[in-house]
Parts: C-alpha cells; structure tokens; sequence
C-alpha cells in the first residue's frame, strides 16, 4: 500500500511531529507499504532535498499545505497518515482538507478534532454528559486587558494552586502551574501569546492518569510520575523524566469507573479510531477527565504505544490497526 506520512508543520509541537513521523514510517516499512514523507512547509520541489528549513518555510507553512496535498503524489497514495500535531494538523482543517480531497487518513474527522483541540468547548461537553472535570473559568484576550479584575475573579473562584493553559493548544503547550498570586498575572499573559483564549482550571492533588484508545476501544489505564510536580512539556517528551506505570495500579471498580467515563467521553467527543484521554484521580479515587488528544504521539516516550504493548499490540501492529481502521471509515 503507498502510504503519504504527513509531518512537521508549523505548529509549536513541529519537533515532536517529526519524532512521531519517523517512527511511523519505519513502522509502515517494516509491514511491506511504500511510504513517503512529506514536510508540509516545503515546496514540493524541496520534499526531497536535504535543506534547512528556515522562518520562512514555517510562515508559509499552510499555503505549502494546500498545494502539497492536490499534488499527484498524494493523489495517487491509497493512504494519508496526518502525523502533525497541534495547530491545523489536529484542529480539523487538515481532516477537512482530506475529506475534500476525498482521501483515507488517520485517527477522528474534521468535526471531532476541532471539538477536542477546544478545551472549552470540550469541558463544556464533559458537563454535559456527566463526566466529571476539574472546575474552570476562561478569559479572552479583550477581558485580560483588564488584569485586577481578571485576578480578582481566579482570586474568589479558587484556592491555588491553579492551572493555567491557553484553550487550543496540546502538549502541555504554554501550560502554567501558578502556586502564588504573584506569578498569576505572567502566567494569563504567557498563556495568551499562544492563543487568544486561556483557561484558568482547578488543580487536582492526585495521580496522573491516561487512557488510550485503539479501534474505538479503551486501552490498559497508565499512572505518570513525572520528575516534575505536573506532567509538563519536559516530562513528556524527554527520556527519564517520568515514569509509567502500564497498567496502571488500580482497585478494579475504579479502574473500571474510569474506562467508562474516558468511553463515554470519547463518544461524547465524536473521536473515532485511536486517541488519548488525560485526567487526574484524586485522594478520594474520583476521576476528573481534563483533555482528549485525537492524534496521540508515536514518539520513544508516547503513551498510547505504551499502552497498547500492555495490551500485547506491537507498534508496528498498532500502527496497522489505525491503518485498517482509516481504510474502513465511510
């Protein structure tokens, strides 16, 4: 099968993509497929030239996007794996693109990723289904103009510590852990440079928990101990920062509460052939749901390869699932 790996990009997550992309391709060779990669803020032209990719080439990023896909090498592909993440590999308008191009790819649609990369609007379908997620409040960028009284708000909603994130970014991506009042204030602004809407959520004294999915089916719960006192940016994608527990250590009733709930919130989210839901458990073992990643990393350190080896899936046939299952999306 000719299979196109889409990777790179000029999202703030472009070096885990290409991480994730070489593992999938080495993968898909090693089934007998024909792959080729293709970075999508170069000309097609320079795919395959070994050049530096310059500030340029990311400023151009989507524009190099569109025509990359029309052109006849992934027209003539019978599979187009989207290894991108963040920014408009995962927001829906590449799975927009592709369904328009009427290609096979990877992992949820246009109207599911969009869903999930919006934290609000994702927290906001949580509650509506009754799947419990750390309390929260949002700003955009014109009411954080006024700094006193958007800290006087996080001031008489919550007891810090709180966490504060920018609402359309993965990866822990511009993520603050504020313990004091004093590095709120940076921590809203810091937030904002990566998106114009920041969420301000609960902090949950716990465990670190994720559930992959594999064939619209929850894979084994894994427990994270991160070096640091959240599972941030350095923890996740660098080796020997955390810990993982595969499967997690669990009371059976709790470890079946919290398979359900991260299923009913995969529905609820309309994904569909692979993901990854984040959360926290608390002393008390209630689950608090804070996340879904529709396009889960394929690096050393990713989670979901982690998972499905506990459930005696190999990559390479991890990797093929996701494959059959894009191939069988009508």
């Amino acid at each position: 099968m000719k299979i196109i790996v889409l990777k790179g990009g000029n999202s703030s997550e472009r070096e885990i993509s290409l991480k994730s992309a070489t593992k999938i391709a080495a993968a898909y060779k090693t089934k007998g497929h024909e792959v080729v990669e293709l970075d999508t803020v170069l000309p097609i032209s320079q795919i395959h030239e070994n050049i530096q990719v310059t500030p340029m080439h990311i400023r151009q990023g989507s524009k190099n996007l569109v025509k990359l896909l029309q052109h006849e090498i992934v027209e003539k592909a019978d599979f187009v794996f989207n290894a991108l993440h963040g920014g408009f590999g995962e927001d829906g308008r590449v799975q927009a693109l592709l369904d328009m191009l009427q290609l096979r790819y990877n992992g949820s649609g246009f109207e599911s990723s969009g869903i999930a990369m919006d934290k609000i609007i994702s927290k906001l379908l949580f509650q509506q289904n009754g799947i419990p997620t750390p309390d929260w409040i949002h700003f955009n960028k014109a009411q954080t103009e006024d700094n006193d009284t958007v800290i006087q708000k996080i001031k008489s909603k919550f007891k810090l510590p709180v966490i504060v994130k920018p609402a359309h970014e993965g990866s822990t991506v511009g993520l603050h852990f504020v313990k004091n009042i004093g590095s709120l204030k940076n921590a809203v602004y810091e937030s904002l440079q990566y998106d114009g809407n920041v969420i301000v959520e609960e902090y949950i004294q716990g465990r670190e928990l994720t559930v992959g999915f594999l064939d619209d089916a929850p894979l084994p719960v894994i427990e994270i101990s991160p070096k640091h006192e959240i599972y941030d940016y350095q923890c996740k994608y660098t080796e020997g920062m955390s810990s993982y527990e595969v499967p997690a250590r669990l009371d059976r009733e709790v470890n079946k509460k919290i398979s359900e709930l991260a299923m009913k919130a995969y529905t609820a989210l309309k994904c569909s052939g692979y993901a990854r839901i984040d959360l926290r458990l608390d002393d008390n073992n209630v689950p608090y749901f804070l996340e879904m990643n529709t396009l889960p990393g394929m690096t050393d350190t990713s989670l979901v390869p982690k998972a499905a080896r506990a459930a005696g899936i190999e990559f390479e046939d991890l990797l093929e699932t996701i494959l059959q299952a894009g191939m069988s999306d009508e």
